[in-house]
């Protein structure tokens, strides 16, 4: 079978999946043309094994909380398990993959050689623009120096194309979520989504969201699965003084997640619903990553305190 060039291939660790890797998923699903029949993301994750030894250290995330976190992104189609560290052609091959999409940074083994350049002496490479300002070593960063965000109050205002662009739908073209500032009335809309807005539709969940995670998005999906595909399930996200992330951050990694239909920025007050929830709810965290919270990460990551402060001043980082 001739491999598709509407099948395109991504891979990587997708540790603390932020939305920098978000933002590559998309990326890569928006160079297949819309309405395009029969295409295809599929998006390679490393096993814990590959990444310690090419890495030399296991990610914060285990690959179970990895495998399901990418599978979680709207512009994801598939995710193929334990893909191999060094991308190889026969793998795309198998999958009838034309091209393997990666970061404009280059990515190294464990013997200093980049990943890709099989792939790119093939001409079956194509690069998308690496998200500047994040990354898994700076956020691991800001968790080892105690840096906390602080509300952005011209969030909105400032990064309104961004936030269009990552409210887009399963095909990285057309609009899908809803933005909202403050409130969820049509006047404070910052992004119109791509359905018709019925405020009597909405099921609505608030909290920080920070260090997005696959234990947030276990929630987000049993609220879908309890409401059904035809009610809008809304999140209200609001930074507090402990949060790691920023609000730019926060909403962004929330905008990625496929059961996310609409969301507010810095809510004011709480939609007029029966179906308001409050994040970490008990009944809603009766899932397989009920046990993850912000608390098990950050003390996942200040049990290996060396390894990631050693590892980051390698990689350019001070202040420990």
């Amino acid at each position: 079978m001739t491999n598709d060039r509407n099948r395109l291939w991504i891979d990587g660790c997708f540790d603390f999946t932020h939305h920098g890797h978000a933002g590559a998923i998309l990326q890569a699903r928006s160079l297949i043309p819309p309405g395009t029949s029969k295409s295809a993301l599929l998006c390679g994750v490393h096993n814990d094994n590959d990444i310690a030894f090419h890495k030399g250290g296991k990610p914060v995330m285990n690959q179970s909380e990895r495998y399901a976190h990418t599978r979680s992104n709207r512009w994801c189609s598939e995710v193929i398990e334990d893909a191999p560290y060094v991308t190889q052609p026969q793998v795309l091959d198998a999958h009838n993959c034309q091209f393997v999409v990666h970061g404009d940074d280059i990515t190294t083994d464990a013997n200093g050689e980049d990943c890709y350049q099989q792939m790119k002496d093939m001409g079956r490479f194509l690069v998308v623009k690496r998200t500047d300002g994040v990354s898994t070593t700076d956020i691991i960063h800001r968790i080892l120096t105690g840096a906390m965000a602080t509300r952005d109050s011209t969030l909105c205002e400032a990064h309104r194309a961004v936030l269009a662009r990552y409210a887009t739908g399963a095909d990285g073209h057309g609009p899908w979520c809803y933005v909202f500032e403050g409130r969820l009335t049509e006047d404070a809309i910052v992004v119109r989504g791509g359905y018709d807005w019925d405020t009597h539709n909405v099921v609505y969940i608030e909290g920080d969201f920070d260090l997005f995670h696959i234990g947030h998005i276990d929630q987000l999906a049993q609220l879908r699965e309890r409401y059904g595909a035809q009610r809008r399930l809304v999140v209200g996200i609001s930074t507090t003084k402990d949060c790691v992330m920023t609000s730019l951050e926060h909403v962004l990694s929330v905008l990625s997640c496929k059961y996310v239909d609409a969301v507010v920025v810095e809510p004011h007050t709480r939609p007029e619903t029966q179906d308001a929830w409050v994040l970490d709810d008990p009944r809603l965290k009766t899932g397989q990553f009920a046990y993850l919270d912000k608390a098990v990460i950050l003390d996942r990551i200040m049990a290996d305190r060396d390894h990631y402060v050693a590892r980051n001043i390698k990689k350019g980082m001070s202040g420990y």
